[in-house]
């Protein structure tokens, strides 16, 4: 029987949780049924070598000179070419980067089946902004998309009522997690001094517009005042990592430790007693999945859901900006569980099969 060819575009693979769920999306496709190809904003990254060998990757890289003319000549023949060669080649194609403008091209013109993954609430990222939203929505060309999947319930929640006429083609799927690689690169050993203290990771990027990191460094500093025995880890790298540290160090909270970005953070997530999120917003964290997997629970702003999960009174605490410490304190005086365990392994399979459905479909 012949392969279905199917299409999937990204920006990269360096280290992010949309990396990662897009590296666990490709090693679940059965080879033997579909001939993948990956084509990339640009073909660098850390996962580039987790990529299965059958899944052939390419690289579609838009000019960026700063000459106007120039570019839009270069990039027209680039999009020209490209479409000489590819279109309507696959019998699906998947554009997995929302916020990449080639992405979208080059998922929209090669196939039929024209899918796009959307990992964050953009309602929520645009503040509430109607118009800036579908000013971003306009430009990615949403109505030209057959399918549209969503991570968490809010985001297609808020979309759909902006774009009221693509709620029939929308659906939830979280992303696929690799629950067995996690469990076992948390066994490997890395160099953490042993504590009494209860210890609340971070894991994400350093980025204040969105990660709002700021409040976590305000419940340290008040811990420290207050002399409640708790450690902040923090785990990543981006535009305000120097922000913070400097932060840190000014105000000398010694209970904060940045660790840099790790490609195996799991080790720390198996140290912690707790994940913690002051998130302003986002889709559903690949985060939450991997403190579920490793029995940690969750002290989050966001209350998100997908197709399964939904944290309160099941994986964690959902707090406010004005009650974090008071969470925090109290959690640092005993310990808590989560109060139930999921079968990934399942899940991973039901969704595969919901995005093997959607890309059968016309």
């Amino acid at each position: 029987m012949r392969k279905k060819r199917i299409l999937i575009s990204s920006y990269n693979l360096e280290i992010g949780g949309i990396e990662k769920s897009l590296i666990n999306l490709l090693k679940s496709f059965n080879l033997n049924k579909y001939d993948v190809t990956l084509i990339l904003e640009e073909k660098k990254g850390i996962f580039l070598s987790d990529v299965p060998k059958n899944v052939k990757v390419k690289e579609y890289k838009a000019s960026k000179i700063k000459n106007v003319f120039i570019r839009k000549t270069i990039n027209l023949a680039k999009r020209l070419i490209f479409i000489l060669f590819n279109y309507k080649r696959y019998n699906a194609s998947i554009c997995y980067a929302t916020y990449s403008g080639p992405c979208g091209f080059v998922a929209r013109v090669s196939s039929n089946n024209k899918i796009l993954f959307v990992h964050s609430n953009y309602y929520q990222l645009y503040n509430k902004d109607e118009n800036k939203v579908k000013l971003f929505f306009d430009n990615l060309k949403i109505n030209k998309y057959n399918h549209i999947v969503f991570v968490s319930n809010e985001s297609k929640k808020d979309l759909c009522k902006i774009y009221p006429n693509i709620e029939n083609k929308s659906v939830t799927i979280n992303n696929i997690v690799d629950n067995e690689k996690i469990l076992k690169l948390s066994e490997k050993k890395v160099n953490i001094k042993r504590t009494t203290k209860k210890v609340f990771l971070f894991v994400g990027r350093l980025d204040e517009s969105s990660k709002r990191l700021t409040l976590l460094f305000d419940v340290a500093k008040k811990c420290k005042i207050e002399k409640i025995k708790a450690l902040f880890w923090i785990i990543g790298n981006g535009p305000d990592e120097k922000l913070y540290k400097d932060f840190v160090k000014k105000e000398n909270l010694d209970n904060v430790l940045f660790f840099g970005a790790q490609k195996n953070p799991y080790p720390y997530m198996r140290a912690c007693n707790y994940l913690i999120l002051t998130s302003k917003y986002e889709g559903f964290p690949l985060v939450y999945n991997e403190a579920i997997i490793l029995n940690k629970p969750i002290i989050t702003t966001i209350d998100v859901s997908d197709d399964y999960i939904s944290i309160p009174n099941r994986f964690g605490f959902i707090v406010n900006e004005n009650n974090i410490f008071d969470k925090v304190k109290e959690l640092s005086l005993k310990k808590e569980k989560i109060k139930e365990t999921i079968d990934y392994k399942s899940l991973n399979e039901k969704r595969m099969k919901l995005i093997e459905q959607i890309m059968e479909r016309k």
